[in-house]
C-alpha cells in the first residue's frame, strides 16, 4: 500500500507512482504545504507552463492538516480554472470525452480542500482505468500476515517533484502536446495534458506495460 499525499491533479511522475499500485491512501494528516501540488496544478497554455491554484482560507503560509484547511471563495476561481482549462485544450484529441464531467466538477461546491481532491481523483482513476483501491489507512490492511511491514506499506514522505522543479523529471511515455510546435516538449505537466492529449484508454495501456 502507497501512503502518499494529496494532489490537485498531480504531476505525470505522481501518477506514473499511485497506477502499479494495489492500494492507495491519503495522508489526511499531512501539514498543508505552500508551493506543493495539494491546491496547485501546472497545465500549458499557448503562452506556455500555467499555475491554477486553489485559494484556501488562512492563507498558504498555515501548517494546519490537510483534513482541516477549508477551501476560499472570495474569488470565482472555479470558473476560473475550468476557463483556463477549455481554453489551453479546446484541441486537444480528447478534450471533448471528459468535458462535461469536468464542468461537473468545477460547479459543484466543497467546503474541504480534501473533499474537492478526492473528488478530482475519482474523475481520474475512472478516466485512465486505474485499478487500484482508494483505502482510509486507519481500516484494516488485508494483505497476508506473513509479509514483511516494510514491503505491505510504503509512505512517501517528500515528494521530489514541486511546482518550482517539475519539469526536470523525465516521464516514462512522452506524447505530442497542444503547443509543443511552438514551446517544445514540456515534462511532468498536470495528467490533465496527458489525458486530454492521448485519452485515458492509451494512458491505461500505457502505463499497463511492464518498465523497460
Amino acid at each position: 500500500m502507497l501512503i502518499t499525499d494529496y494532489q490537485y491533479f498531480g504531476p505525470i511522475c505522481f501518477i506514473e507512482l499511485v497506477y502499479k499500485q494495489k492500494q492507495l491512501c491519503f495522508d489526511k494528516e499531512a501539514a498543508f504545504t505552500k508551493m506543493s501540488f495539494k491546491n496547485r496544478m501546472i497545465i500549458l497554455s499557448a503562452q506556455g507552463p500555467l499555475n491554477l491554484t486553489i485559494p484556501i482560507l488562512g492563507g498558504r503560509e498555515q501548517k494546519t492538516a490537510i483534513k482541516d484547511v477549508l477551501i476560499a471563495y472570495d474569488a470565482p476561481w472555479q470558473a476560473q480554472h475550468l476557463k483556463a482549462i477549455k481554453t489551453c485544450y479546446k484541441r486537444a484529441p480528447y478534450f471533448e470525452y471528459y468535458e462535461a464531467d469536468l464542468e461537473k466538477l468545477y460547479t459543484t461546491k466543497k467546503e474541504y480542500l480534501v473533499d474537492f481532491l478526492e473528488d478530482c481523483h475519482q474523475f481520474l482513476q475512472k478516466s485512465i482505468k486505474g485499478k487500484w483501491e482508494l483505502i482510509d489507512c486507519k481500516e484494516p490492511i488485508n494483505e497476508p500476515i506473513n509479509e514483511p511491514i516494510n514491503e505491505k506499506f510504503k509512505k512517501v514522505s517528500a515528494l521530489p517533484w514541486q511546482p518550482n522543479n517539475y519539469e526536470q523529471f523525465a516521464i516514462q511515455y512522452p506524447y505530442v502536446q497542444v503547443f509543443e510546435s511552438s514551446k517544445g516538449f514540456i515534462s511532468n505537466l498536470s495528467i490533465l495534458d496527458w489525458l486530454f492529449c492521448e485519452g485515458g484508454k492509451e494512458i491505461s495501456k500505457q502505463l499497463s506495460e511492464p518498465l523497460k
